[in-house]
């Protein structure tokens, strides 16, 4: 083994140390500049791509004076907060996916326009997060494009906003008097929570008008009192696709034809949990029109006192030449009227696939048409499933031979019809109040639990019901928790009666055992009457509710009451 003298190992090190350390330093450097590169490039990306970080509010008109002044100002994810008063239109977004909304909501809140031009316009591709809410827009007149005079009080080209919480009113245009949106659309366009009430079309669709793929969600809305001359006093939906919920349709009329919704030329349509009542229109289609080659699903929707002219009181289709599919479920009709055809519901001449499931067709108007009139040609085109038809004055089904089948449905009048029928009755179905349009169903209806075996079972596990309703629910037995005796309080009497019950033969059973059920488990026994003796008399605990007032039971047991709880 070598042995390295110690004066040479340390002439060594010391020659190596400053070579190490000025490597160690150079390679620190660099690491510290490529340290402050990365976090300055960080920040350009955070700012290139986090622009709600950086949005600011601008008030109008405490930081500027008007409303347009302001969205010149913003940038993207900016929110604009305008102050009550009556703000000057034209009002536009110019791309910017900005909010624009009123601090004190629409109704003190109001963008006027002058009469010839759209109050607000949505026209360079803003999207889903361009917001406007919280105002009532008023006396636009519409603004002139391709395709015509559109949207009163707001115009939507080629964009996808939101309009939230708005009221549109008193605005005119040819087409879409409220509102129009033409497409295509890059997303769906939301009009949520908005009341559209006397706008004016000189040709179609009073309240809004949708075309040339145009994409519309519309929801929580209500659309009321306006008019189209010639189609369409609610919507138009021509080549575009329409979803609409929970939303009213109320005293739409056109001077022509379709008083409500016109589903139109290869739309599809959407609409569930909606009102359609008083809309008319003289020639045909009082509520909804479903035509050349459109088609729609129109789910658990009531539709009431529609007129439509001559045909087609509530719904009118005519799909065209081609074959297209329609569904109408869980939906119940009354007092809707046609002359001639449909008083609830007229096909017309096409060849469609249309299903009515779960439907009440209840009484129309005095002097109408049948219930249904179906002029359609198919075999079995029409399937009529678990619902209930009731005839007016001209019977309720009036229809081609062989073009409808009717199964597991109460129809009036089936014998003498020309539908084909399997499992179905003609029977009253006892209704819970005819005369006042309450189509539930009383106990002991022959409709209850005789639907089609195969759609999904009712709540209670039974086989569905016919018709959109079903049974009329019972209110829940109102009691107060420890009052056996129904004297109107808690006291020694009712633990006494408790104890009684239980251990003394031939004592009688408490009409509401809910009520002698004093600590709420479910179940009688010693322990109700000792609860009930220590809120009176040791802790004076308060019983679980109802106790002191009449309430129903909170928790679900097998304990029965009859109760008249006072």
């Amino acid at each position: 083994m070598t042995t390295v003298p110690a004066a040479t190992l340390s002439e060594d090190l010391q020659i190596w140390r400053p070579r190490m350390a000025g490597s160690f330093m150079r390679k620190s450097a660099l690491l510290f500049r490529a340290l402050k590169i990365a976090i300055f490039v960080s920040s350009i990306l955070f700012q290139l791509t986090s622009t709600e970080a950086f949005a600011v509010d601008i008030r109008v008109p405490q930081d500027v004076p008007s409303i347009s002044d302001a969205i010149s100002l913003a940038t993207e994810g900016d929110e604009i907060i305008v102050a009550p008063g009556d703000w000057p239109a034209p009002i536009d977004f110019m791309g910017k996916n900005i909010s624009l909304r009123s601090s004190e909501g629409p109704e003190v809140t109001h963008l006027v326009g002058n009469g010839s031009d759209s109050v607000v316009r949505f026209n360079s591709g803003e999207i889903s997060s361009a917001l406007l809410e919280g105002f009532t827009i008023r006396a636009g007149g519409g603004t002139l494009t391709p395709s015509g005079l559109r949207g009163g009080g707001v115009l939507i080209l080629n964009s996808a906003p939101t309009i939230r919480n708005c009221v549109i009113e008193n605005n005119s245009a040819a087409s879409g008097g409220g509102i129009h949106v033409e497409g295509p659309t890059p997303g769906s366009v939301v009009l949520d929570s908005l009341i559209l009430t006397d706008n004016f079309a000189a040709d179609s669709g009073g309240a809004i008008g949708l075309e040339n793929s145009a994409e519309v969600s519309l929801v929580d809305c209500h659309i009321e009192n306006n008019l189209a001359v010639v189609v369409s006093g609610a919507i138009l939906c021509e080549q575009s696709t329409l979803q609409v919920s929970n939303t009213a349709f109320v005293g739409n009329a056109s001077n022509l034809a379709v008083g409500g919704v016109w589903i139109y030329l290869g739309s599809e349509a959407q609409i569930d949990n909606c009102t359609f009542a008083t809309n008319n229109a003289p020639i045909s289609g009082g509520a909804v029109v479903i035509s050349d080659q459109a088609r729609a699903t129109i789910e658990n929707s009531v539709f009431h006192g529609n007129m439509g002219g001559s045909s087609g009181g509530a719904i009118l289709i005519d799909s065209g030449l081609t074959q297209e599919s329609q569904v109408i479920r869980g939906c119940l009709f009354y007092d809707n009227f046609a002359a001639n055809a449909g008083a609830h519901l007229a096909v017309s001449f096409n060849p469609i696939s249309l299903l009515l499931e779960k439907c009440t067709f209840g009484l129309p108007t005095a002097n109408s048409a049948a219930s249904i009139s179906i002029n359609n040609s198919g075999v079995n085109a029409i399937l009529l499933d678990s619902s209930i038809v009731l005839a007016g004055s001209a019977g309720a089904i009036e229809a081609i031979p062989g073009s409808t089948l009717v199964s597991y449905s109460c129809v009036e009048g089936l014998a003498s019809s020309s539908v084909n029928a399997i499992d179905s009755i003609d029977e009253d179905p006892l209704f819970t109040d005819l005369a006042n349009g309450v189509y539930t169903l009383e106990p002991g209806s022959p409709c209850l639990n005789s639907g089609n075996p195969l759609l999904p079972f009712d709540g209670d596990g039974t086989v569905t019901d016919m018709g959109a309703l079903g049974l009329v629910p019972l209110p829940a037995p109102q009691f107060r928790r420890g009052d056996v005796d129904g004297s109107g309080s808690a006291n020694i009497a009712d633990g006494i009666q408790i104890l009684g019950w239980l251990f003394v033969p031939g004592s009688l059973a408490p009409l509401c055992e809910d009520s002698a059920d004093c600590n709420d488990d479910g179940a009688l026994n010693v322990s109700d009457a000792i609860t009930l003796l220590d809120a009176l008399f040791v802790s004076g605990a308060p019983l679980p509710i109802p106790y002191l007032e009449c309430g129903s039971d909170s928790t679900s047991d097998s304990l029965s009451c009859i109760s008249d709880c006072f």
